[in-house]
This record gives structure tokens, sequence and C-alpha cells, in this order.
């Protein structure tokens, strides 16, 4: 299959892995995605959903490790994946304690996939609303007083950048990046990310979801967008879910490819790209008007 077929956007309702595994090598111009978070998400009940693995250290690093190698395949030479992570507090339930390196463990998988792991960036979460939402004994009031050594601050999101291994033959050049922009991007931890800047997820919510959808915040992906494709080229989110990542590559006139296996998500994402979509054609008329409107005074 050629992407040429998938204008301006394509979503399909399967298991990423399987998908990629039947596509031509080094199609896709950048990935950004949100892998499912073992034992703290549950998506669907189907097999082939890795957020179903209680065991991280084994069956979702089994996955995992299948996930990247495909990944690799499918990208082009020297471009960019953005991956959007979050260490994981181990399940009390089980006996665990403090917190597993999911971190660590996707730039491990991504390198033994082939992948040139380049740099992360750390966004900021806030500690009240993550106490609130989450419940941490280690957050909340209750645990500083009653035993102080075991708090700790709020998790933050690690936005780990990936290099396909080869050489780029579309190198981005110009200014389409503000050197303004660059001197706040550059930074090593993003401050001013909104946690709420996200689509609305009761649109993909079904009746037997147990736990909540975290779609990424759409500021952060409109920056990678920015920084690493230009208009025309192809964004692929293997775990598409809502359709984030598609409504803002589409709606700065790139194309989407994603792949979702929860059937309400897939339904929720191209509406969303729809709606990109209108928003691209509109954003272009009226930068169409503006212009017309300068030049004849």
């Amino acid at each position: 299959m050629h992407l040429a077929s998938c204008e301006p956007f394509c979503v399909r309702n399967e298991d990423c892995i399987t998908w990629m595994g039947t596509q031509n090598p080094a199609q896709m111009d950048m990935a950004i995605f949100s892998p499912p978070f073992p034992s703290l998400y549950a998506y669907t009940s189907q097999p082939e959903d890795i957020g179903n693995s209680e065991d991280v250290a084994t069956e979702a690093k089994l996955h995992l490790g299948f996930f990247y190698h495909q990944l690799a395949r499918v990208m082009k030479p020297g471009r960019v994946i953005i991956v959007h992570v979050m260490q994981i507090p181990m399940l009390k339930r089980t006996g665990g304690i403090g917190l597993f390196d999911f971190r660590g463990l996707n730039i491990r998988l991504g390198q033994r996939a082939g992948l040139v792991y380049e740099y992360d960036w750390l966004v900021r979460k806030n500690p009240q609303s993550q106490a609130i939402r989450t419940r941490s004994r280690e957050l909340q009031f209750a645990g500083l007083e009653s035993n102080r050594r075991r708090s700790r601050g709020a998790l933050g999101d690690y936005l780990i950048k990936f290099m396909a291994p080869g050489e780029d033959d579309a190198p981005l050049e110009g200014k389409s990046v503000t050197r303004d922009q660059w001197i706040d991007w550059a930074e090593s931890a993003w401050l001013d990310i909104r946690e709420t800047d996200t689509l609305n997820v009761a649109e993909g919510r079904g009746e037997d979801d147990t736990k909540h959808i975290c779609p990424l915040q759409l500021e952060v992906i409109r920056r990678c967008v920015l920084l690493f494709t230009q208009e025309g080229e192809t964004v692929f989110s293997p775990f598409a879910g809502i359709g984030s990542e598609g409504y803002v590559a589409l709606k700065h006139g790139r194309r989407f490819v994603g792949c979702e296996i929860k059937a309400e998500y897939v339904i929720a994402c191209l509406r969303n790209c729809e709606r990109a979509l209108q928003s691209h054609a509109d954003d272009q008329k009226t930068l169409y008007d503006d212009t017309l409107c300068s030049l004849t005074g």
C-alpha cells in the first residue's frame, strides 16, 4: 500500500503492529504518539491492547518491542519520532513500590529497533491537579504530614525524540519556525503547556471504559509538527485515539495517517480530522482575503 491512496488523511481501525507489517517501508515523514501506558489506562478489552498489560516489565515490553521494530521500518530515513510518556507508579495491589522507568524502557526498545535516541523534553504537570486525579498519597497533604519521607513531586511528561537511521533526503530549511519560537521551544522543560488544551475526550468515551482517556495537549503536538515537518508531509500516529495528532497535522497543512483499535475512538478521530480540514480551509481563505486586501489597498 502507498500513502497516495490516503489523501489527505487515513485512519485504520486495526492494530498498528499488524497494519505496519503490511505497509511499504519508508513512508512516514514524522510520527508522534502516546503509547498506551500499561496498567494505568484501560482502552479496550482486546488482547492486542498494550494498555491491558498488567506486567509492564514483561508483557508490555514484548508488545512494545515488536511495535518499535515495525515503526522503524515504515519511517523515512532521517525523520523524527516523538514519543510521549510518563513514569509509571508500581501497582500497590500487586506488592509494587516506587516507579517503573517507562521512559527508559521506551528509549531502550527504540534503540534496539535501530532508532537513534537524540533528546527528550520535560513537560510540567500541576501537582495539585495530579493529586486530585490520581489520588496519589505521595502528593497529598495527608501523605506529607503522616510521613514526609514518602512524599514526591508531580510526575511530568517526557517527549522522547528519536531519529530514523539513514540520510535525510529533504532537510527542513528556511524560517518556518521563528527564532523567537526557538528561544522558547529549545528550553529543556516546557512550563507553559496548559493541561486542559486537548480535544473533547467525551466524544470517544465508550460504555465499557473503565479508566479515562489521556489525550496529548494540542500545543505540544503543534510545536513538534512545526519543528519537524513541512506542509504536505505525512504525520503518523500509531495510537491515534480521538485524533489529536491528526487534528493538529491537518490544521497545519500536513497529511495524517493513524491506527486505532477502538471503534468509538476511530469515529471521534475521523470527526476531528474533518473539523481540522475545515479549519485549515477557513484559515487559508482568510489569509488569501487579507493578502488581496493589502494588495488592492
